[in-house]
């Protein structure tokens, strides 16, 4: 059930609880902030992370995400997340205690499979990444053919398991997928709204396959749970600098609902227009991804609109910061980090994914006695659980991740200097994803009306 909370899950945890729920190793405690309780006694007790057959050499790894532009909004948040895990696993010093990560980061720019097979070439253990959607249908066969580990940032497009590569052995996704956060924002809208109240739906998505995915997805979740109909259906190019086009229709129409997946700099560009034709007079804005620009959308552009907004697993106030160490830390140092105004749910997308992958690699040095093989590495993500100041995480056994997702009010608030989520509900990954080997649309389908 939704749950309108501020979480106080950690309060009282201790530290034997601590580390043993997050594999009970010092990059793991590193990552989920409690390398302070450590001590050199304790980390020599942690079995298997003192040397033994561990190489020395530093570990090469590789992000993919977009590094500027409209899409920089977005994917900036991404690396930096990445490199502060980076940076806190070498600070506990590496992995198994023996081995450093080098992080490279490549634009993801216009010819991404080109930039994926270069960090092939270049002999990457590991690499994260991508933030598109099309790139992520892209690499995907290409990691299975590598059989080199990838976990997904973002890249969220429903049918890239259920379609693309129907049995990954490499490829693994740590964000929310679309069907999560779509289902999410449909359940939003009728906490907010009300199912007697939505009799009409619009919306303006971006025109590819990541914003095709979701409006399919939000048509099919929102008419299980209303009689909608959808009255407009937009698809602006990413990047797009006039979208009054759209936004003349939804005046037209006067829908009672407008979903939307804008994202980075489309999310700025399209409520600034909105706003000064006064869309907001005549809808309801319900988007998925629209606080991806908490830190670029200025405080003039959302002065009186009404707009709910998603956030993937991460909404910097839940967990608490002070309940949920290093919630503050993070936030801080986030903050000071060069294109980070605030961390968003993308920030925990580069943070989350390395600590997926780091803390899998850890629990399967404590089970081998010595570095695992990509099979072996891929064997222990399967199924595997792990915390951050985010919350508790899971990566199923169909390779996609599964967190909590957040939706509430944005607002800019002056304090911050940014937008933030305000009366903020949390759903359980169990009333959005459909359980493992069911399709998004079958699940959908099988919803009583």
């Amino acid at each position: 059930m939704k749950r309108t909370t501020t979480d106080h899950d950690s309060e009282g945890i201790g530290r034997r609880q601590l580390l043993s729920a997050i594999g009970g190793s010092a990059v793991a405690a590193a990552l989920a902030g409690c390398s302070t309780l450590l001590s050199d006694s304790d980390t020599a007790d942690q079995g298997g992370q003192s040397g033994g057959g561990i190489s020395e050499e530093p570990i090469q790894a590789g992000l993919l995400t977009f590094t500027r532009g409209a899409p920089g909004v977005l994917g900036i948040q991404a690396q930096r997340g990445a490199e502060l895990a980076v940076q806190r696993i070498n600070e506990a010093g590496g992995i198994g205690g023996q081995r450093e990560i080098e992080l490279d980061v490549v634009n993801e720019g216009s010819n991404p499979l080109d930039s994926y097979n270069q960090f092939i070439e270049e002999g990457k253990e590991v690499t994260f990444g991508p933030i598109s959607s099309g790139t992520h249908s892209q690499i995907a066969p290409e990691v299975e053919k590598n059989e080199v580990i990838n976990v997904g940032t973002d890249g969220t497009v429903t049918t890239l398991y259920e379609e693309t590569v129907t049995d990954p052995t490499y490829s693994f996704r740590f964000q929310n997928y679309d069907i999560m956060e779509v289902v999410t924002m449909a359940r939003e809208a009728v906490e907010r709204i009300g199912a007697d109240n939505i009799s009409t739906v619009a919306g303006v998505n971006p025109g590819y396959s990541f914003g095709e995915d979701e409006m399919r997805v939000f048509t099919q979740a929102i008419q299980k749970l209303t009689d909608a109909e959808i009255v407009y259906e937009g698809f602006p190019e990413l990047g797009a600098s006039d979208m009054s086009n759209h936004i003349t229709s939804i005046n037209n129409e006067e829908p009672d609902v407008t979903f939307s997946s804008l994202w980075g700099g489309d999310v700025t560009t399209f409520v600034r227009q909105a706003n000064a034709n006064d869309m907001f007079e005549n809808t309801t804005v319900f988007g998925t991804t629209l606080y991806s620009a908490a830190g670029d959308v200025p405080g003039d552009a959302l002065a009186g609109t009404d707009i709910y907004s998603g956030s993937r697993n991460y909404y910097w106030g839940l967990p608490a910061l002070g309940n949920w160490q290093p919630g503050r830390e993070l936030f801080d140092a986030a903050t000071q980090q060069d294109g980070v105004t605030v961390p968003t749910a993308h920030y925990m997308s580069g943070y989350g994914a390395v600590t997926a992958w780091a803390t899998a690699v850890e629990k399967a040095i404590d089970l081998l006695g010595t570095y695992p093989s990509q099979e072996q590495i891929a064997q222990v993500l399967e199924g595997h659980g792990f915390f951050t100041p985010a919350g508790y995480h899971n990566i199923a056994e169909d390779h996609q991740g599964a967190s909590n997702s957040f939706a509430g009010q944005m607002v800019y608030n002056d304090d911050l200097g940014a937008a933030r989520l305000e009366d903020v509900n949390t759903y359980a990954a169990t009333e959005t994803a459909p359980p493992p080997g069911v399709t998004g649309s079958d699940w959908l389908d099988s919803w009583s009306a």
